[in-house]
């Protein structure tokens, strides 16, 4: 099932110039499947299956990428280059998405993933022990510093 729906798609899309009856299915998998591959490095995104369980946030990113993609193929024999439109709508998609994976723009309501402990270190992070551990033999003390004599 799509995780957008067919008027939040086209309230991206000049009415007087591209009204859309339905979504091309195959076109949206693909921008979906992409854009939640993205998101998983930041985001536990196997919850999001239709729109009314996917972040608003990540529909708006998804109906921008999907709308340049559909004016791209429109208006493709009307132009040599991509349309401007689309462009500025993938443009504003890809600082959305960029701004959720870095974490300067946060998804209400849903944590991302790692961000619930606070920082980790020893002694809650066995990795920066200074006696070695089952897990890692290769922790201990320092062998040298700066400024000793060997």
């Amino acid at each position: 099932m799509a995780r957008v729906t067919l008027d939040g798609v086209q309230g991206w899309t000049e009415k007087n110039k591209l009204k859309l009856s339905t979504l091309d299915l195959d076109l949206l998998n693909s921008i979906e499947t992409e854009t939640l591959a993205r998101l998983s490095s930041a985001y536990d995104t196997t919850g999001w299956l239709n729109e009314t369980n996917t972040p608003a946030i990540v529909q708006v990113i998804i109906c921008k990428y999907y709308v340049s993609w559909i004016y791209d193929r429109a208006y493709s024999e009307n132009q040599l280059s991509v349309s401007r439109y689309g462009l500025m709508l993938r443009a504003n998609a890809e600082m959305l998405i960029s701004g959720l994976i870095d974490g300067t723009i946060d998804i209400p309501g849903v944590t991302p993933i790692g961000s619930a402990g606070g920082p980790s270190y020893y002694p809650n992070d066995a990795s920066s022990a200074l006696e070695p551990t089952f897990d890692d033999l290769s922790l201990g003390p320092a062998k040298f510093s700066m400024g000793k004599a060997f």
